[in-house]
């Protein structure tokens, strides 16, 4: 039978999609000024009165849709948006923005390969179901557990799967479904370029996510200069699947206590923009961001193997710690050449889990009449590892007091290369197709393995396609 509620990671994995896009690699607050904005390739008068400029009230209506794939089988997610503004003459601004994704596919697990098969189990029901199935899909089959100590009445069922020798331990098959709306506000006030505050709501099947900001943004030198603070807040509630598993104990199927833990982020950024000349657009953002709650992936497992042959013997829960502070420096570029514009950024971040990173993208914009433009794009990605970071534990060893197998924790490269085509028919609309590829690298073959363990590619890496498809519409 279908599974009415698999054990997922779809946060998990629209995290990983977002780091995917360039428009949220910048992480910025501020926008680019107006006045180095890309120019439209064209003379036509028609053309530019029919677009909306300084001093006119309209409103604008942003719709796109997200297909996003993995290799080998792991995970899909489809994504329609959809953002409407409206501008008032004096700059003011009102939005309000819903999302919609549908998640599924198949996720590693945490665990190594191992040249024998391997079974897992994972909760399924709760405590006091009388269902009577067997079998489920994904590869996966229902299985009745022994009474809970204590509550001899209490029936129980998990769900096993079992993954072939010489394959990369994936949960196949989860599905889930998330629900976001987002609002801003913002406009000049008291001498102040603008002043802004926003908000977000999100939720999906075992996460919610409440967030508010705020930010304020000054013009200085003849509107040459800006500069913006923004504050973000955000509480999150993790409820997963099967409740909350202790950290390092092994992994089971029986239902967990507690069922939900909280997590609390704040931070700002701090930007300064600049022209520097007639076709030349600098910015430079600071963002600082503390964490403290509950900061496990729940479903993530480490594999605890034999010192000799590596053979996986046990699999314990992850464990990270609960507090987290980040860091990270922006520095993005944009040169308006006439029919192309280059846009060109760095990123530096740091954290104190012992992960550096550093990101470079370049995109250019080509403008072949006043209606199609091309824009290719590349970006490079490299981190280190953090400090608890290992593809497995070893028995008979101290457990250490964290320790995670998130290979996204983990020292790798990526690359994500594509095209945006867009096609503006009139000065208010616009079409857009973006694809684009990704590939992240990694040691699966460290000089340490043990056994079995040297034969295996430790690194679950991904290799990710995605087409994001839009439609832009300014009117009165």
């Amino acid at each position: 039978m279908q599974l009415n509620n698999k054990k997922r990671r779809a946060g998990q994995v629209r995290e990983s999609i977002a780091s995917l896009s360039a428009a949220l690699l910048a992480a910025t607050i501020t926008p680019l000024a107006s006045s180095a904005a890309a120019q439209d390739y064209s003379n036509s008068d028609n053309y530019n009165r029919d677009t909306f400029g300084p001093g006119i009230a309209y409103s604008e209506l942003d719709s796109a849709l997200l297909v996003y794939k993995e290799g080998d089988g792991r995970v899909k997610a489809i994504e329609p948006s959809t953002d409407l503004s409206v501008h008032g003459p004096a700059g003011q601004e009102i939005s309000l923005g819903l999302v919609f994704d549908s998640v599924s596919g198949a996720t590693p697990n945490g665990a190594v390969p191992s040249d024998l098969p391997q079974t897992f189990v994972t909760p399924i029901k709760a405590q006091g179901s009388t269902a009577t199935v067997t079998s489920a899909s994904g590869g996966s089959t229902i299985i009745h557990l022994p009474p809970s100590p204590g509550d001899l009445a209490a029936a129980a069922l998990g769900r096993q799967y079992i993954v072939p020798a010489n394959a990369l331990p994936m949960d196949r098959g989860f599905h889930d479904h998330r629900w976001a709306i987002n609002f801003g506000w913002s406009q000049p006030m008291g001498g102040i370029y603008d002043v802004g505050l926003g908000g977000g709501y999100s939720i999906e099947q075992d996460y919610r996510a409440i967030s508010v900001n705020t930010r304020l943004a000054q013009n200085f030198n003849s509107s040459n200069t800006t500069l913006s603070l923004a504050l973000n807040a955000e509480l999150d509630s993790s409820f997963p699947y099967g409740g909350v598993p202790a950290p390092l104990t092994e992994m089971n199927p029986q239902w967990k206590s507690p069922t939900s833990r909280g997590k609390t982020q704040m931070g700002f950024v701090l930007g300064l923009t600049e022209v520097v000349a007639r076709h030349w657009l600098m910015q430079l953002n600071y963002s600082f961001d503390w964490q403290s709650g509950y900061q496990n992936d729940p479903y993530r497992i480490l594999s605890v193997v034999d010192p000799a042959s590596g053979e996986p013997l046990s699999y314990l829960y992850e464990n990270r710690p609960r507090e987290r502070k980040t860091q990270s420096v922006f520095w993005e570029n944009k040169f308006d050449f006439g029919p192309t514009v280059t846009d060109l950024s760095l990123r530096y971040f740091r954290d104190d889990w012992g992960i550096t990173s550093k990101t470079a993208e370049i995109a250019e914009r080509i403008n072949l009449s006043h209606s199609i433009y091309v824009e290719p794009s590349a970006r490079w990605y490299q981190q280190s590892a953090a400090n608890f970071f290992d593809y497995y534990l070893v028995q008979g060893q101290p457990l250490p007091t964290y320790a995670t197998s998130d290979t996204r924790l983990g020292k790798f490269t990526s690359l994500t290369y594509g095209v945006k085509v867009g096609f503006k028919p009139t000065g208010r609309t616009e079409f857009y197709i973006r694809g684009n590829y990704y590939r992240q690298t990694g040691d699966g073959h460290p000089s340490n393995a043990i056994g079995q363990l040297q034969q295996q590619n430790l690194f679950a890496g991904s290799k990710a396609a995605y087409v994001l498809i839009g439609y832009t519409w300014d009117f009165h």
